[in-house]
C-alpha cells in the first residue's frame, strides 16, 4: 500500500504544522538522495524524480525534488506546491523554458515540457488521483487550478 494512501498520511497532511515541517525538512533531504541514488532514494516512498530547470528570472540552473508519475513517454507532474496560492517556481521556469533535464530511478536525461489542458488534463488529473489523492485535498485547498505538467522524453 502507498503511504501516502494511508489515512494516517493524509490526517498528518490537513495538519498545518505537519505541512510547514514537511515543506522544509523534505524538498533539501530529496535532493541529496536523489542525486547520490541515480534517482531510487527518497523521503516520500513514491515515484520522486529530480528535475533540473533554469530559472526564469535568474537563468541559473535550478533543482527540484518532486512527485511525478510515470508515463508511456515521460513523466507528469503536478505543481502543487504543497496546497499554496501561488504555482511553484518549477512551473514558471518550465514555462518560460521548456527543456529540462531529469534524474528517475537510474534514467537521466533531456525532457520538453507541456502544461496540459482541456480533454487531456481532465483524463490525466483522473488518472493522478488515483497515483496521488492528495491532489485533490490541494486542489480543494486553493482557487487556481493546479497545473499538470507532461515532461516527454527527448534525445539529446
Amino acid at each position: 500500500m502507498s503511504l501516502l494512501k494511508t489515512d494516517f498520511f493524509r490526517k498528518a497532511l490537513a495538519t498545518g504544522w505537519v505541512v510547514a515541517l514537511l515543506k522544509r525538512v523534505v524538498p533539501p533531504l530529496d535532493r541529496f538522495l536523489l542525486r547520490i541514488s541515480r534517482g531510487y532514494l527518497n523521503t516520500a516512498m513514491q515515484p520522486v524524480a529530480l528535475l533540473r530547470t533554469v530559472g526564469a528570472k535568474s537563468g541559473r540552473p535550478r533543482e527540484s525534488a518532486l512527485i511525478c508519475m510515470p508515463v508511456e513517454d515521460g513523466f507528469v507532474l503536478v505543481g502543487s506546491n504543497w496546497g499554496g496560492e501561488r504555482a511553484p517556481a518549477w512551473v514558471h521556469n518550465l514555462r518560460a523554458n521548456p527543456r529540462a533535464h531529469i534524474v528517475f530511478r537510474g534514467y537521466a536525461g533531456a525532457v520538453n515540457a507541456r502544461e496540459l489542458a482541456g480533454e487531456e488534463r481532465a483524463a490525466t488529473w483522473a488518472r493522478l488521483l488515483e497515483f496521488n489523492p492528495q491532489y485533490s485535498v490541494y486542489q480543494a485547498g486553493t482557487a487556481r487550478t493546479l497545473p499538470v505538467i507532461l515532461l516527454q522524453r527527448t534525445a539529446g
